[in-house]
C-alpha cells in the first residue's frame, strides 16, 4: 500500500521516541558494553507486573537503553532468550494519549495487535505503559505521558 506522507502525520506527530528495549539473560555483559560507549546508569527497579528486572541506561546523545533480565519466576522474556539469546525486545514511544496514538497509526492502515493492557510502571514513576504488536515491525511500548511529547 503506497500512502501519501501526509496520510501518515497523525501517528508520528502523536509519538516521540523514548528508549529501546533490550532483553538479556544477565545483565552484567551488556551494562559494561553500554558503559564503554558512554551511557550511564539511571533507575534499576523490578517490576512485579512483569514479573522482571529493569534498568536504564542513558547518554548524552544516543538512544536511552533499558535493559530487561528475567526475575525469580516466569517473565514475558523468558523464551524470547532462550531462544535467541540477547535482542532487543522492543521500542518505547511517548505519547500524550495511547488510545489517542494508536487510533492514528490504525487509520494509516498499520496493523496493531494489543499485547498487554494499560498499567503503571514502576520504573517510570507509575506512568501507563502498554505493549503492542505491529504488524511486519515487532512489539512497541507506549508510554502515556498525559501531555505532549
Amino acid at each position: 500500500m503506497n500512502r501519501a506522507a501526509n496520510d501518515i502525520a497523525p501517528a508520528s506527530a502523536a509519538l516521540a521516541f523514548h528508549h529501546l528495549g533490550l532483553a538479556v539473560a544477565s545483565p552484567e555483559e551488556a551494562f559494561r558494553y553500554l558503559a564503554s560507549l558512554g551511557y550511564t546508569a539511571g533507575n534499576t527497579v523490578f517490576d512485579p507486573v512483569q514479573r522482571v528486572n529493569l534498568a536504564m541506561r542513558h547518554h548524552p546523545v544516543m538512544p536511552d537503553v533499558e535493559v530487561i533480565w528475567p526475575g525469580d519466576g516466569p517473565s514475558p522474556i523468558d523464551k524470547l532468550i532462550k531462544r535467541n539469546g540477547t535482542m532487543i525486545y522492543h521500542l518505547c514511544y511517548a505519547c500524550p494519549d495511547a488510545e489517542q496514538a494508536l487510533g492514528a497509526l490504525a487509520a494509516s492502515g498499520i496493523e496493531i495487535v494489543p499485547v498487554s493492557a494499560p498499567a503503571p510502571a514502576v520504573l517510570f514513576g507509575g506512568q501507563k505503559v502498554s505493549f503492542h504488536h505491529v504488524s511486519g515491525f515487532g512489539l512497541i511500548e507506549l508510554l502515556e505521558t498525559g501531555s505532549e511529547p
